[in-house]
């Protein structure tokens, strides 16, 4: 089979540091064309990663018939036109998260997709670290039970990307978009995609007046689970931390490290299993097993990876966290 030809939309700091240096190492991809409108910086990295196929405009990329697949590295509010515009240009895409701004936006990308034939995949690279993954096959195999808990936080002390700062009251541009919806789309993977009752969510804007700097979201499955999620810019810690809860009849697991713990007659024993990686590799390597996973996916292997319709219901539920925040109410979905 012949290689997947890629092209990088965006050549800023998670293409520079993430997407680029590991496409140019998975076998079956080869970066062809490369699109930025800083021309200086489009040399440089072109330079870099052999790509000379450089272009100051996404739109001329996207008509590059040398271009199979096109990954979308821009600001936020420009994933929806560049993923659309590239769908209907018969190439499949993958897009960093988030992939669109609402779930309206969702809706027709995933239209788009299946009229015209193609793929788009969302970059949730968090679903792909090992610690996560091992905990869905402990979850899928019913080793903790029925899950009726889930409990999580993601604080960190400023936005993952600076841009984010320069946001304008009509763009939605805060703290659920970066950390929240991370958490809300590893819950939902977790559980398989359950159906969710009701949203209820206060937001609070600190730091920015513009967007919400810290968000608390709880919502309730049709099963009668319960999830607990809190994300934030600003708590005043000195360090970021990342905590992940889950909690079953059976069975209990956290992150991170990844502790599992399963009651077996009256008692907890541990199932932890021995784990190597340094908790600074996590990340990295999670991003190495996201790309790879999606050019085998791209390349037609069965995978479990973030397609945009699995991303509307993750949508579903940022947009109803909006609402509920605005209304100061409980949002019934």
């Amino acid at each position: 089979m012949s290689d997947l030809r890629l092209g990088v939309i965006g050549g800023g700091a998670v293409a520079q540091v993430i997407h680029l240096p590991i496409l140019r190492k998975i076998n079956g991809v080869k970066l062809v064309a490369l699109a930025d409108q800083d021309e200086r910086k489009l040399r440089a990295l072109g330079k870099q990663h052999g790509i000379t196929a450089l272009y100051d405009s996404y739109s001329d990329l996207i008509k590059d018939p040398e271009v199979d697949v096109v990954d979308i590295c821009t600001t936020t509010e420009s994933h929806f036109d560049i993923a659309l515009a590239a769908v209907n240009a018969g190439k499949d895409v993958l897009v960093e998260k988030p992939p669109t701004i609402n779930e309206e936006q969702g809706q027709i990308l995933a239209k788009a997709a299946a009229a015209n034939g193609k793929t788009i995949l969302a970059a949730m690279n968090n679903r792909f670290r090992a610690d996560f993954m091992m905990l869905k096959s402990y979850i899928s195999e019913r080793q903790l039970g029925e899950i009726f808990y889930i409990s999580a936080a993601w604080h960190k002390q400023e936005p993952s990307t600076r841009m984010k700062i320069d946001s304008s009251p009509q763009t939605r541009k805060g703290v659920m978009l970066d950390l929240g919806i991370v958490l809300i789309d590893l819950a939902l993977w977790l559980l398989d995609f359950p159906r969710i009752k009701g949203v209820n969510a206060a937001f609070f804007r600190h730091h920015y007046e513009n967007m919400e700097d810290t968000a608390l979201v709880t919502m309730r499955t049709v099963g009668g689970a319960m999830i607990r999620l809190d994300a934030s810019w600003g708590l005043q810690q000195p360090d970021e931390s990342f905590r992940f809860e889950v909690y079953g009849t059976e069975g209990t697991a956290t992150t991170s490290p990844l502790l599992l713990h399963n009651r077996v007659q009256d008692r907890l024993v541990s199932l932890t299993p021995v784990q190597n990686s340094k908790f600074e590799n996590v990340f990295k390597r999670s991003y190495e097993t996201e790309l790879t996973n999606f050019a085998r996916y791209l390349a037609g292997v069965k995978l479990d990876v973030p397609t945009i319709a699995q991303m509307c219901n993750v949508m579903k539920i940022v947009d109803a966290s909006y609402l509920s925040a605005k209304r100061e109410n409980a949002v019934k979905l």
